[in-house]
């Protein structure tokens, strides 16, 4: 419980160890590359094939953005994996279903600079609205609390 409670606290309060915080914008540039609508709030997920929290949720959050189809919420990964063949490899075994960014050369996420893995961002009108950092059990119920504490959801 304390665990989560700290997670939540990450959620609604504005650190300071991570480049974009919660309230801050996006860079134009960045939100083109991202092609993020800015009608829908999008989740923007950071995630490499070594971070072993990222491969137990990966799968949850791809289940979540299938339900969630149509709603008013998006889904957008980041794949991090400096090894272009061993990112598409991970990417072939999971078979996303959402959009990924392949994020190579660091571009991305040395924006964002999450202070931990998997990283998950809520964007709307190129804007910062929350943040999750670790992993998180049951995530899939904590993003679907997530979306309705910020209205995508009813």
């Amino acid at each position: 419980m304390a665990v989560l409670l700290s997670f939540t606290m990450l959620f609604t309060m504005t650190g300071t160890a991570q480049a974009l915080q919660r309230g801050d914008s996006l860079p134009e540039a960045l939100a083109a590359k991202l092609a993020l609508d800015p009608e829908k709030i999008t989740m923007v997920d950071f995630f490499a094939s070594w971070c072993v929290s990222c491969r137990i949720e990966l799968p949850e959050v791809d289940h979540l953005s299938k339900v969630l189809k149509g709603e008013s919420v998006d889904f957008v990964g980041i794949q991090v994996d400096e090894d272009a063949e061993v990112g598409a490899k991970f990417l072939k075994e999971i078979a996303l279903s959402f959009r990924v960014v392949d994020d190579q050369n660091q571009q991305v996420i040395g924006v964002f600079e999450p202070i931990g893995m998997p990283a998950l961002y809520y964007i709307q009108h190129n804007k910062v609205l929350g943040i999750r950092f670790g992993a998180i059990p049951q995530i899939g119920e904590v993003i679907k609390q997530d979306l309705t504490q910020l209205g995508a959801l009813k």
